[in-house]
């Protein structure tokens, strides 16, 4: 065989390797069960236009994206009209209030609240998230926490009937003061279950992010089956490190199969910086819902 006969040879058989590869993975996505949790994956971890993000999510067999930024992204209405076509959720929508600067415990900031709630709705309605998520700024040096929750409990009432006109939910995040946000307001689980009982509205919940609460507090799976009535969104990463399920000490499986168990069936959205390729990260995530 001469040499040009050969590199046809061999180009077709790499062809052929690389073809029956690719066949075989498309293979086991389709006999790949449905996810049981509907994860939510960044749509960071892919290449090309947000639309061609979130085909690519599709392809994977994921229901759903969340990036907190997606209410800024220009092609919010193109992106929305591709998740339709495709059945992907867009999970929650950020802009509200501040970590460290200001925030709804100070009754001051409320008008400012307002117009930032008013505009992640419209933001969260274009891009089609059905949540919102906000944040309760810095505890006040002086002030009693009991006049501080009070403050959020106020702010949620205000923003309550604007959440439901939209048939939109916000959900306060609690963060955790020991690693990441020394000086945060809303700390704790039972804060965030408290703070959304006392003000009473049905578009109004709080965020159980599994990595802050592990950190604040452990006891994860009692905390979600005990406040699982008042969660309306949940984040994940492991601890220590905040990267992908198996970089740390939180047993995933068992964390998503007692979310299940309590009957939640919205957004479980990632919120890690990952130490893997992507496709390695995505088979991570699958094994995590193969609870038995």
């Amino acid at each position: 065989m001469d040499r040009r006969a050969f590199l046809l040879a061999s180009t077709a058989t790499a062809t052929c390797l690389v073809d029956q590869a690719v066949s075989a993975t498309e293979s086991t996505k389709k006999e790949r069960a449905p996810l049981r949790t509907k994860i939510a994956v960044n749509p960071g971890w892919f290449t090309g236009s947000h639309v061609e993000r979130i085909e690519q999510i599709a392809a994977h067999g994921f229901p759903a994206f969340e990036t907190l930024s997606c209410g800024q992204w220009k092609d919010k209405e193109e992106v929305r009209a591709r998740c339709q076509e495709l059945g992907i959720q867009c999970g929650a929508v950020g802009g509200i209030a501040t970590i460290t600067d200001w925030g709804p415990v100070d009754p001051a900031n409320h008008g400012r609240f307002v117009e930032q709630v008013k505009q992640a709705i419209a933001n969260a309605q274009a891009i089609g998230s059905k949540r919102v998520l906000a944040l309760s700024g810095p505890a006040r040096q002086g002030v009693a926490r009991e006049a501080q929750m009070e403050a959020l409990v106020e702010a949620g009432r205000l923003v309550g009937p604007l959440l439901e006109e939209a048939g939109l939910a916000m959900v306060w995040e609690c963060l955790n003061v020991l690693v990441d946000h020394p000086g945060y307001f809303l700390v704790r689980s039972a804060e965030g279950s408290e703070l959304v009982r006392r003000t009473d509205h049905p578009a109004v919940k709080f965020l159980f992010d599994i990595y802050h609460q592990q950190i604040s507090e452990g006891n994860l799976i009692n905390n979600i089956k005990k406040y699982h009535a008042e969660i309306g969104h949940f984040h994940f990463a492991d601890n220590p490190g905040r990267h992908e399920p198996g970089t740390g000490e939180i047993n995933y499986q068992n964390v998503f199969k007692a979310i299940h168990e309590t009957g939640y069936r919205d957004l479980v959205a990632c919120e890690f910086g990952k130490t893997q390729p992507t496709e390695q990260i995505l088979e991570i995530l699958v094994e995590c819902d193969q609870w038995t």
